[in-house]
């Protein structure tokens, strides 16, 4: 009884040679790295302040998921990712942040100001209630304006890249409406 691989084949005079298996390299990751001097230096390079009490906007690296900023670093042959805003509590606080998330009062996912009104240690029980509260909870975390959040997220980092203008800032973001126009109800 023949198998398929018994069959001779006509002009087929080589031996099979299997592939060698594609290893892909990573870089070792810990969690535990603190940022140095330098990281700490490029984050704030990619800060854009508002004027008085508004955001500081993070212009670096924009996760495609969920929006947010992100900033990677390095250390004795060690990486570490996290969250710009995750970043900013980190320096505001060191490690007491440790098992919090970080709540966003001022509803813009690339704001690293860490004050009760902006960025705020919190549970994620907390975080979730006032999403839902707000109006931006959701699995697709649409904007309203057709955009994922990702996409808000660019455009707002586009808008600021320059310096702050509150106008280019405000379309960006999908605030349409005046902000000194005096709502009728």
């Amino acid at each position: 009884m023949n198998t398929f691989g018994d069959v001779p084949l006509p002009g087929l005079e080589f031996a099979f040679q299997p592939r060698p298996a594609i290893v892909i390299s990573r870089r070792a990751y810990s969690s535990q790295i603190a940022p140095t001097e330098a990281t700490i230096e490029r984050f704030w390079n990619r800060v854009i302040k508002a004027p008085s009490n508004g955001c500081w906007i993070f212009t670096g690296a924009v996760s495609g998921g969920d929006g947010y900023g992100r900033i990677t670093w390095r250390s004795g042959g060690l990486s570490r990712t996290m969250s710009a805003h995750r970043f900013a509590l980190l320096l505001a606080y060191g490690d007491d942040t440790t098992g919090t998330v970080g709540e966003h009062r001022c509803n813009e996912p690339l704001c690293v100001r860490v004050d009760d009104a902006h960025v705020i240690p919190s549970t994620q029980t907390a975080n979730l209630r006032y999403a839902v509260a707000c109006g931006r909870a959701g699995a697709h975390r649409a904007t309203g304006d057709g955009r994922t959040r990702a996409e808000r997220s660019i455009a707002v980092r586009a808008a600021v890249l320059s310096g702050w203008d509150p106008i280019t800032y405000a379309h960006a973001a999908g605030h349409t409406g005046h902000a000194h126009t005096p709502r009728l109800f």
